[in-house]
Order: structure tokens, then sequence, then C-alpha cells
């Protein structure tokens, strides 16, 4: 990891930790920035870096084995498959146990047959799984009908929910938490090793402390958003026939769901459970983010501008899909002038699970490395550089790693912003996000370790010359895929 002089103390705290008159918030009158949360003193949470999905795997489910009053979860993929079936039923015998258990899902992300089978299991033991309907009814809750749903913004279906928040025992004092970039299902939590698409790199956090009760607060308004939408419709308030649909189950006796599953990976995905995953908690300060485009927030996005004009040396930035806009490059390019070395990873075509939005987001490599010819007059030492990720060790022969998920940054090995905001159109001004960043030293320089050791060992660098043809690509189903991704950009 290269290394980097210890700052001056003068530099003082990051404007990301200002008061509330800091940030803009939504010019909705009714909203205005009560959904910004207050910073947190440096005692105040715990905080500890969980370095890939199978650590992230361990720590959820010992996290709901200890629960004793209360589970929320929240994911925009919450998937029927071996993880998924392992995490269903443990919520169901807390559920049995008395604990209050609640998920939230976003609907059209989760369409498979079994995954719905497994949601209406959840819901046939009591369990609130808002984002699903039996009978792939979801869209009843998305779509405006005419004459018995109030007005609604026509493109309001296309505000999805993206947050990941996995929450235990938040109303208490001992409560603990999870976030960051990864959704519920074998490939985040790395079941298996011997296949890269099951087998992504992604990046979470776990917090301890008063942090813990703003993820509340914040799962609680989603969740109050659905039932408030499910309300509206009033003799087609879905809520009303599960209740009666419950009530028919509790006579007869529940539904036997048949699962298809594979015997090694149910196995693998047990012995994971049992891991214990080496928590290396430190006390920062932090300050949670909950980003609701529908409601015209846009704190995350503030929060990543104030941590770059802030930087004074160093940005690693890791995110999964790079569609960066104009203000971004501004704020990098002004980075980069006063001196700061910027380093970028995203996906290549190659790993991305959605290979449009790198072809996309490689349209603005020769800008971003353009600030470099900028700089060469300069002696100060600020410069960008750009790599992708492709799942193969450079000392390997083939590709082990899937898609890389992550979304984190760190500034200066001080700061660091972990959670499941992209730094794409979709993530800036439809999807609802949450991320968590905090001060400290010594958590910070993991991130920026985990960077520099692991990450980049699987990714290449973007010369100047490969961002020239990637903007003029010559293979001509590259260049196709590249147009007609470009469509769609504002919606990746």
């Amino acid at each position: 990891m290269p290394p980097l002089e210890k700052l001056p103390t003068d530099t003082g705290l990051a404007q990301v930790f200002g008061p509330p008159a800091a940030y803009e918030g939504s010019l909705l009158e009714e909203v205005g920035r009560q959904g910004l949360f207050e910073t947190h003193h440096p005692k105040a949470n715990k905080i500890a870096v969980l370095e890939n999905g199978d650590a992230s795997f361990a720590a959820r489910v010992q996290l709901l084995e200890k629960a004793k009053k209360s589970i929320r979860i929240q994911a925009l993929i919450f998937a029927g498959d071996e993880s998924g079936l392992h995490i269903a039923d443990i919520l169901k015998r807390k559920k049995a146990a008395g604990l209050d258990v609640r998920v939230i899902v976003d609907a059209p992300s989760n369409l498979g047959f079994q995954t719905q089978w497994m949601y209406f299991d959840l819901k046939q033991h009591d369990i609130e799984v808002q984002g699903y309907e039996s009978l792939y009814l979801e869209w009843l809750n998305e779509v405006p009908i005419p004459f018995l749903s109030p007005a609604q913004d026509p493109e309001a279906p296309d505000n999805r929910y993206h947050e990941k928040m996995w929450i235990v025992d938040g109303e208490t004092d001992h409560g603990t938490a999870v976030t960051g970039g990864l959704n519920v299902a074998n490939a985040y939590f790395r079941v298996n090793p011997m296949d890269p698409d099951e087998n992504w790199r992604d990046q979470d956090v776990i917090v301890k402390g008063p942090i813990v009760a703003d993820m509340v607060t914040a799962f609680e308004r989603n969740f109050d958003h659905f039932v408030a939408i499910k309300e509206s419709r009033g003799d087609l308030d879905t809520d009303l026939y599960w209740q009666k649909t419950r009530e028919f189950l509790d006579e007869v006796g529940k539904l036997e769901i048949p699962y298809s599953t594979r015997s090694d990976i149910v196995e693998r995905v047990r012995k994971m459970a049992q891991t214990k995953p080496d928590l290396k908690y430190e006390h920062a300060r932090s300050r949670f983010f909950h980003n609701r485009p529908r409601l015209g927030e846009s704190y995350i996005k503030q929060a990543y501008r104030q941590l770059i004009d802030h930087a004074r040396q160093e940005i690693i930035i890791c995110n999964a899909y790079f569609i960066p806009s104009i203000d971004f490059v501004d704020a990098i390019r002004a980075a980069a002038n006063r001196g700061v070395r910027v380093i970028i990873l995203s996906n290549s075509p190659e790993t991305n699970d959605l290979p449009a939005m790198s072809m996309v987001g490689r349209d603005s490599y020769k800008d971003i490395l353009a600030i470099n010819e900028e700089n060469m007059t300069r002696e100060n030492g600020g410069s960008v550089r750009i790599w992708e990720w492709y799942g193969q060790r450079y000392d390997r022969d083939r590709q082990t790693e899937g898609t890389i998920h992550a979304k984190y940054a760190v500034f200066d090995r001080r700061y660091a912003l972990v959670g499941s905001y992209n730094l794409d159109p979709r993530s800036e001004q439809l999807n609802s996000e949450t991320a968590v960043v905090f001060e400290n030293d010594t958590l910070s320089s993991r991130l920026a370790e985990i960077f520099y050791e692991n990450d980049l060992a699987y990714s290449r660098q973007v010369t100047p010359e490969d961002a020239a043809e990637f903007n003029e690509p010559t293979d001509a189903l590259y260049k196709l895929q590249k147009e007609f991704g470009s469509l769609f950009e504002s919606e990746l």
C-alpha cells in the first residue's frame, strides 16, 4: 500500500459532519431536512469492517441467533436460494419465539418462483414482507388505479428501493446493525468459491451504538410508506386479505413449501454460519445517511462532494456501477489540481452483471484521465487513475471472482463512506439508498489496505489509449451494445 504522509492537524473536521444547514434538504415543504440524521461524537458508536461477503454472512446470521426483541431486514434482493432459505428458517423460528420480525424487499427485483414461495412461507408464519404479494400481485401496490387510488406521480414506479439494512434489537441499548452493499443471496455471501458467478466481492460494516437507532428510524419510515400505500387502496388493501388467509391457514394448517437446493451448498452455508468473524471494533465519529430521491433528497451525493472537497492527499473510490455526473468529474478535477492522488475502481464489462453500464461509464474515462495532462505542468503530485475489475488475480491463470458489487470510498485514510450508493444516475435520481460515513484512521486505513492489496490485485489499470478506444470502439458488437446502453443511460 503506498505510504501517506501524516496530515497536519489543522485540516479541520470534514463538513460532512456539519450541522443540518450544511446540507440542502428536500424542496418539499413537508419533508425539508427531516430525513437528515445527526452526527454522533467519536466515542458514541463502534464500527468494524466486514471484509467480504462470507464474513458479513457469518456476522449477520449470528446476530439473528442472538436477537431478543426484534429483527428488521431491508434489501433490494432477498433470494430464495440456499443462503436465503437458511436465513428464512431463523426468521420463522425467531417470530415463533415472540420477536418482532419484518422484511422489506424491492418488488421487481425478486420475481423468482422459489423466492416468491419463500416470501409466502414467511408471510404465512406472520412475518411481514413489504414489497411482496402472492400470485405476483406486487404491481397492485405500484401502479395507480383509476378512481380508486390517490393521485400519484406516473414515474413513481421507477423509484426503486435499494437500501441495505440488517438491524437486530434496534430499539434497545445493545442494538447492532449491518449496512453496506450486500443483498441477500448466494453470490453476495460467496457460498460457492468454485463458481465466479456465485463468488462476488462486496463490502459491509457492522455498527453498534446510537447510530443504530437512526437506521431503525429509516427502516420504519420505509415500512410505514409501504403500509400507507396499501391502506390508501381501501378495499384493495392486500393486508386485509392476508389476515383472512392467515386465519384460514391457522385452521387447516400451513402449506408445506418444497424447495430445490443443492446439498453441498446447503452444507457449505451451514458451516459458514458457524464461522466466527474477526470483528475489530473501533470507536468512530459517524453519521448515517438515508437518501430518498422520490422525496427530493440528495444527502449521499452531497456527502460524497463534501468528502472529496475536504481531501488533501488521497481519494480511493471503489464503486460497482460507475457512470459519473459532470459535477462528480469536476470535483475530482479540483481535487487533483490541488495535489490529491485519486484512484477509481469499477467493474469491467466482463464482470459487470449489467455489462452495458460499464460500456456507458467508460465514455467518461477519456475526460477523467485528461486531468493528468492538465496537471503535467504542476508539481503538486495530483493525479487520477482508473482501474477495472476483472476478477482474476494478476498471479493466477483463471478468473475466481465474479462481480465487484462494493460501494465504498476512503479519504486521506481518515474518513470513509460505505453504503449502497452507486455513482450512477439511478442512485442519484431514482433509488433510495443508505450509507455510513465515519472518521477513524484505523478503520479507514484497513479499507485502503483491502483496496490496494486485494481489490487492485484482481484489476487492470486503464491507459489513455484504452480510454480512447472505449470512446470510439472499433468492435461492431461492442459499439452496438454501448449505443443501446446509452439510450437508457438515465435509467442505469
